[in-house]
């Protein structure tokens, strides 16, 4: 009876764990871009801090929940973590386990974990 109880108590932690898509924390943005002219001025806009939780991510006092977030692989390799709504979906880079990029070249945030 007790190896039961173990064994229903990992698969249960286990599948918790499953819930977590890993980029769970603060962030701190900051504007660019690929073109001089608009970097300088995306600059001038400063930062500020996002957190993304599990399914959500919160922004100056506002949330915004999600359906799921989770991390995609394209089939070059790329890592993207993907927020789902009912609409459809939307879709960050990520760059490495601290830092995500959304946009392109000719504008973009980064996310840069600070916590």
């Amino acid at each position: 009876m007790k190896a039961i109880k173990y064994v229903m108590l990992v698969l249960l932690v286990g599948l918790l764990s499953a819930c977590d898509h890993g980029f769970e924390g603060e962030y701190k943005t900051k504007a660019g871009s690929g073109n001089e002219m608009l970097n300088a001025f995306s600059e001038l806009m400063g930062s500020h801090s996002i957190i993304i939780g599990s399914d959500y991510i919160e922004s100056e006092g506002e949330r915004t929940t999600f359906e799921e977030i989770f991390v995609r692989k394209s089939d070059n390799g790329q890592r993207y973590l993907v927020f789902k709504e009912s609409q459809g979906e939307q879709a960050w880079k990520i760059i490495d386990d601290n830092t995500l990029q959304q946009g392109n070249d000719l504008i973009n945030i980064t996310l840069q974990k600070i916590k």
